[in-house]
């Protein structure tokens, strides 16, 4: 069971938005670009100038007042642009986007106000929106960090990984210690396989950001891909003791010290990431069940189906799943988790987990035949198909046909090339080869 965050990208950072690198970039959008945006009246220009003496006085709120108030304002899309910036940096993100809105509908060439809309967009997360304001600023001639910044990190939204990383690299020539692009790079080399330069990467973003633990939560969930179980065990550690590790993360904390055998240690997190206002997410809470189940810690798996129970609606299939296999597999009730599995493989024919949990049970029970036209349709089902392939080849081998379990495990070696399955797949071949 996967026990990574890999298929999640990391949201930007609430500290983005306040960082140097952002303010600096936002600051400059005040500057009148003529070549390619609206010329500015005498009496424009004029009431400009009054609105920047008030911003250097720190009059925000007056400058904010000036603009709105204005009778020129209705019909400029330059000091609409400009009540938009006046809006956005009042945290009144509503109000800027129609502002700039406003501006473009005046001007639709008007690459300032695309820029700075899109940074609304993304920051209220309207990412396509924003992702087509972002492509016309650029269009329009746009170079700077941010931009591609924003651009990157739409993309990596998306998961097109290759198209993000290429802007993160075009948004860090412009701001090269950025944090945010730095980890972004770091997701995208994560999802094109070049896991060990992403690992030093986020070596650099957390040395930036101690405080920031999703930097080290990712970076945890790489060294899980590269097989460096105890490695993400001490990336985890440090914002643990720094008070700083969110819910989610001391739970896949707790799922590592489990898989190593340190049980105490799992519950000890467990009870810690359950003692804030804020708790885990369902998903890695069955997550850890799973683990607890494999590690058959029966008392740990019940403690998290009871945190996991939904106070209110109907329980999650996910959530069927793994009490359904906790009943089966502690031996406490199989009648009742095999009656929930065969429901739940009911409701959805193509439940590929809930059919490698009975295909499981029924191989237990030796019904050969049974488990193996449950492993066989499991196999169609893309998440479970290498595990179904394995579970199909065990099968054959107890019913002593050799050349369908070889056949079989060929398959999920497709699927999951290396590891213990290459073993596997010898030692078949030899007594294929013995039986001829």
């Amino acid at each position: 069971m996967d026990i990574g965050y890999s298929a999640e990208a990391l949201p930007l950072s609430s500290s983005y938005w306040q960082s140097d690198s952002f303010v600096k970039s936002f600051n400059g959008s005040y500057r009148i670009e003529a070549r390619i945006e609206p010329v500015v009246s005498t009496e424009e220009r004029g009431l400009l100038v009054e609105v920047q003496k008030l911003m250097e006085d720190g009059k925000r709120e007056s400058a904010l007042e000036k603009v709105k108030d204005s009778k020129l304002t209705s019909e400029s899309a330059a000091l609409q642009f400009n009540l938009g910036n006046l809006y956005f940096e009042e945290g009144k993100l509503e109000e800027a986007k129609k502002a700039y809105e406003e501006a473009i509908g005046k001007y639709p060439s008007f690459r300032r106000a695309h820029r700075n809309l899109a940074m609304v967009l993304v920051r209220e997360g309207e990412l396509d929106e924003g992702l087509e304001h972002l492509l016309e600023a650029l269009r329009l001639g746009d170079s700077d960090g941010t931009t591609y910044g924003l651009l990157g990190f739409c993309r990596l939204q998306k998961g097109e990984w290759a198209s993000a990383l290429q802007a993160y690299r075009m948004a860090q020539l412009g701001q090269p210690d950025s944090a945010e692009w730095k980890a972004g790079v770091a997701q995208c080399l994560q999802n094109l396989d070049e896991r060990e330069e992403a690992v030093a990467l986020l070596d650099e973003v957390i040395r930036q950001r101690p405080n920031e633990a999703s930097y080290a939560g990712l970076q945890a969930s790489i060294l899980l891909d590269l097989g460096e179980n105890e490695a993400a065990v001490k990336a985890l550690e440090l914002p643990r003791r720094l008070g700083t590790l969110d819910p989610d993360s001391l739970l896949l904390l707790a799922d590592l010290h489990l898989r190593a055998g340190r049980v105490e240690d799992s519950k000890a997190i467990v009870a810690e990431a359950f003692g804030g206002e804020t708790k885990p997410s369902e998903g890695r809470i069955i997550s850890l069940i799973g683990s607890s189940i494999s590690a058959k810690q029966w008392e740990l798996a019940e403690e998290l189906v009871e945190k996991a129970k939904s106070e209110e609606g109907s329980p999650s299939r996910a959530f069927r799943l793994a009490t359904a296999r906790l009943a089966i597999e502690s031996e406490k009730a199989p009648e009742e988790g095999v009656a929930e599995l065969e429901k739940l493989i009911a409701e959805d024919p193509t439940d590929g987990a809930a059919m490698l949990a009975l295909a499981d049970f029924r191989f237990g029970e030796k019904a050969y035949d049974t488990a193996a036209l449950l492993y066989e349709r499991a196999a169609a089902v893309e998440e479970t198909a290498a595990d179904a392939w394995v579970g199909l080849a065990r099968v054959r081998v107890e019913q002593r046909n050799y050349d369908a379990a070889l056949e079989a495990v060929e398959r999920a070696l497709e699927l999951r090339p290396g590891g213990e399955l290459e073993a596997y797949r010898e030692s078949l071949a030899q007594l294929v080869e013995a039986a001829r």
